[in-house]
């Protein structure tokens, strides 16, 4: 089993004991769980970086922040880091 799929694993675990309702302190399990999917996405990518990886990394730190309870305003940090993410998928393939 492979470093990303244990990620996946263990953000579908997240992902299931936020959905039951279970809170620990002030930390947002969503977006844990989205930080450890990210993660995961970002180990299977190629060592290159380029825009998409660059993007991916910064849905990464966004969902980090997010987790740990950082605010900025009212810029929803989840939103912004999936917003980022799908801006790595769709904005390389508009480049290529």
């Amino acid at each position: 089993m492979s470093l990303s799929t244990l990620l996946q694993i263990i953000a579908l675990v997240v992902f299931v004991v936020a959905a039951i309702g279970w809170t620990w302190k002030k930390t947002d399990l969503i977006a844990i769980g989205l930080a450890l999917w990210s993660l995961s996405e970002l180990i299977g990518h190629s060592l290159t970086l380029n825009l998409g990886t660059i993007l991916l990394i910064l849905a990464f730190i966004a969902f980090v922040l997010a987790a740990i309870g950082w605010k900025y305003k009212k810029v929803g940090l989840i939103a912004v880091g999936l917003a980022l993410w799908m801006a790595s998928i769709v904005v390389p393939t508009i480049i290529h």
